[in-house]
This record gives C-alpha cells, sequence and structure tokens, in this order.
C-alpha cells in the first residue's frame, strides 16, 4: 500500500496537535501512522506516546477535581432521599446522560424508582423534588418464579452485570415494550441505555443506577455510553455510601426495636410488682365482693 504523501502526513500531525491542545486528542487518531518506518512514523509515534501522556494526566486531573468532592459530599450527607439525588445528578453530569433513574432493591423481590430524571421532558421525580414517583416496580421475579431478565434494570439486579445498550429500538434480548409506550405517550426517544447494578460490602446488590441516552457534547447527538474512569470511581461511592446508610438505618431500627422490648419488659415488671403486693389482693378481694352485691341487687329488682 502507498503511504500518504508528506503534505497529507504533514497535515494530519497538525491535526492531532491541535487535537491535543484542546483536549480532544483520541488513540487511533494516527494509528495507520505508527507503523511506518519513515521519520513520519517516528514522529507519529512521538507525538501519540505524548497525547496518551497529556490524556492520562487530564483524567487524573479529572478525577481529583470530581470525584473526591463528591465522595466528601457522599460521605457526610445524611438525608437519603438527597443523598440519592445526588448519585443520579452527579453520575448525569459525567456521562452528559439526558436521563437517569435509581433504584433500590426491596426484599430481594422488586426493584422500587427513588429518583427519576429526565431533562429534555423536565421530569424530576422523587428525592428534594417534592414529586412523588408514580412508577410502579419492577418485579425480578415472574409469577412462576422465573427470573425477570428482560428488563434492563431488573437483569442488573440479578446478575450482578453491567448493561450497555447502544439504540433500545435494536437491541435484542431485553423487552422494551415499557420503554416504547412510555416514548409514544411523551414523544421522547430513549436510545442509549447503561445500568450499573450497586453491591454492597458483600457482593449484594442493593440497587441498580441506570441512565439513558448519552450525549454528544459538541454535536447533542444522541451516542453510546462510553467507560469512563471518573463514572467508576461514582459508581464505587454510591455503592459504598449506599450500603452504609443502609447498615446505619437497619441498627438505628434495630435498637428502637430493642428499646421497645426493654419498655414493655419494664411495664411488665413494674405490673406484676403492683399485682402481687398484699395491698393489690385486699382491692382486688374488695372489688370482686361489691360486683357480686351489685349482680345480686339488680336480680331482685326484676323479680315481680
Amino acid at each position: 500500500m502507498t503511504n500518504p504523501t508528506p503534505s497529507v502526513n504533514l497535515i494530519r500531525i497538525m491535526q492531532a496537535l491541535r487535537a491535543i491542545e484542546e483536549g480532544e486528542y483520541r488513540p487511533g487518531m494516527l494509528e495507520d501512522m505508527l507503523t511506518q518506518d519513515d521519520e513520519v512514523g517516528q514522529l507519529a509515534r512521538m507525538l501519540d506516546a505524548v497525547a496518551r501522556e497529556v490524556l492520562f494526566k487530564e483524567r487524573q486531573r479529572q478525577l481529583l477535581r470530581t470525584v473526591i468532592p463528591i465522595g466528601v459530599s457522599l460521605s457526610a450527607e445524611k438525608d437519603f432521599n438527597r443523598l440519592l439525588e445526588t448519585v443520579v445528578v452527579q453520575a448525569q453530569e459525567i456521562t452528559n446522560a439526558d436521563a437517569g433513574t435509581l433504584y433500590l432493591v426491596e426484599e430481594g423481590r422488586q426493584l422500587r424508582f427513588m429518583i427519576v430524571r429526565n431533562l429534555s421532558l423536565g421530569l424530576v421525580t422523587g428525592g428534594t423534588s417534592g414529586n412523588p414517583v408514580t412508577f410502579q416496580p419492577i418485579p425480578m421475579y415472574k409469577p412462576d418464579g422465573e427470573e425477570n431478565r428482560a428488563n434492563v434494570a431488573s437483569y442488573a439486579a440479578l446478575t450482578g452485570e453491567r448493561v450497555n445498550i447502544a439504540d433500545a429500538y435494536e437491541a435484542e434480548g431485553f423487552d422494551f415494550t415499557g420503554t416504547k409506550l412510555f416514548d409514544q405517550r411523551t414523544g421522547y426517544r430513549s436510545k442509549s441505555f447503561f445500568a450499573f447494578p450497586l453491591e454492597n460490602q458483600s457482593g449484594q446488590v442493593i440497587g441498580v443506577l441506570q441512565l439513558i441516552n448519552a450525549k454528544d457534547p459538541q454535536t447533542g447527538e444522541i451516542v453510546p455510553f462510553k467507560p469512563d474512569d471518573v463514572l467508576e470511581s461514582l459508581v464505587m461511592l454510591a455503592c459504598a455510601a449506599l450500603d452504609g446508610y443502609i447498615r446505619e438505618q437497619r441498627l438505628h431500627q434495630e435498637i428502637a426495636k430493642l428499646r421497645i422490648e426493654i419498655d414493655e419488659t419494664r411495664r411488665a415488671h413494674q405490673v406484676a410488682e403492683i399485682t402481687e403486693t398484699e395491698y393489690f389482693r385486699i382491692l382486688q378481694s374488695k372489688a370482686n365482693e361489691m360486683r357480686r352485691k351489685l349482680s345480686g341487687a339488680e336480680g331482685q329488682e326484676d323479680l315481680p
């Protein structure tokens, strides 16, 4: 195969330099030039190595700028609704997703909608919005007990696997009937999906984060979701924060239950102490005697 002319190579090198300067360089931009044995190939390899190093350092800076503040806010948040809302909002910002939903697993049987956000439709429910979520929970099992793996979110919850779909209308293996009905009703077009299972320390799925319709920052076009280090870190932080909060709430419930049991035991002891006294027995005997006299008097009044 004939190598491109020097002028074409130079133009591509300049384009790659501009891409690096604007933070838009992507590995593979000079892929076909990297194997050339001439000076142009050497220059392309050096440029590609520098670009990858720049990208790596930029990703590290982005992690520091984004993930650490999110981690601090999640760890300090005591409002469960605001905690869930923060997870969805930050995930949408990181991926430039138009919509996001957070589900919590209830009794290992169903997924309850906790947060639902859709920027294009102006839909914000759950969390601190004051708007209740009206969607019915997603069953994780069918009436016959079979696992419901046709739904993206329930599949992620049941298997612990992530689901990345480029276009729901062309995807195989999942039932998007509900999604299509929602689109018909609202005029929306659900396309790319990304579902993450949220696990606790024991590896048990406690929730699912689902993002819909990633947008290209430049064109606004709906594109597939891409793996992202910042998003990965957010998911890990969300898992830890949710697990910690659920553990804390469970502990509070156990303490409250223990207090109730202690109070009931204390009251039972107090009643027993009163009823076992001689004074109480005398009062009880007098009360019984008065009841007998009253019932006898009532019987006499009934005689002709």
